[in-house]
């Protein structure tokens, strides 16, 4: 069974077990100024409409489909995540994932992650530690056909402005590996911004630069996002 069809057949569980417990179910749809992903642009520096449906049990199991398109033509991203989170304790809980990221136009692109994240949150304010993981696979291949791992070390915090709808986040992470895009290895990227909540609508901005061997205008760049969640 291929790795697409396990997190299929894991979100047809998660469906049929919703009737035994309650479930949710949400989404959000927009438009972001640049499709940025750990500092890099995967739309050309172009616009990228976005969306992504979420089903969380009661027992900690959930599954996500989200998808956007990359400003190259008719080129899109759409991945499916499957995962578990835990409480541990009053303020800490664990996530354990599997992502499998997929494009439709070049199926040899196609690659799964797995990533741990831990949180701990007190009032408004939230941190995380996590990492990703890349095993080698077809599409971390080279032209010698050794097949390259990645790994991805993160961490990102959230604080919720007392009496208003204003989320403050910041984040940073360190890549190496088959997508770290650095001459001698080693990515660095960061993130600091603020989200707006005025349900429905979500309205963010934030800052995003990586260390990436481009050119300047590529590494630094603000982006605006403009969402309707449900």
């Amino acid at each position: 069974m291929t790795g697409a069809r396990i997190l299929a057949a894991a979100a047809a569980a998660l469906l049929w077990t919703a009737s035994a417990a309650a479930a949710d179910l949400s989404g959000e749809a927009g438009v972001v100024s640049d499709y940025r992903y750990r500092g890099v642009s995967l739309s050309n520096r172009n616009p990228a409409l976005q969306a992504s449906v979420t089903l969380e049990h009661d027992s900690g199991l959930y599954a996500t489909a989200w998808g956007s398109t990359l400003g190259h033509g008719t080129q899109t991203e759409v991945d499916f995540t499957g995962g578990y989170s835990k409480d541990l304790s009053k303020g800490f809980s664990l996530d354990v994932s599997s992502t499998y990221y997929s494009y439709p136009s070049q199926g040899s692109d196609n690659y799964f992650e797995t990533t741990a994240l831990a949180t701990m949150t007190r009032g408004g304010a939230e941190a995380s530690l996590g990492y990703s993981f890349v095993p080698g696979q077809r599409a971390t291949r080279d032209g010698n056909g050794r097949r390259h791992r990645n790994g991805y070390a993160f961490a990102k915090g959230s604080y919720e402005v007392a009496k208003l709808p204003l989320t403050l986040n910041a984040s940073a992470g360190y890549e190496r590996g088959w997508f770290d895009e650095v001459e001698h290895g080693g990515k660095l990227d960061w993130t600091v911004g603020a989200d707006l909540k005025l349900k429905p609508v979500r309205i963010g901005l934030a800052y995003v630069g990586s260390n990436a061997d481009a050119t300047a205008h590529d590494r630094h760049v603000v982006v605006g996002s403009l969402f309707l969640t449900w």
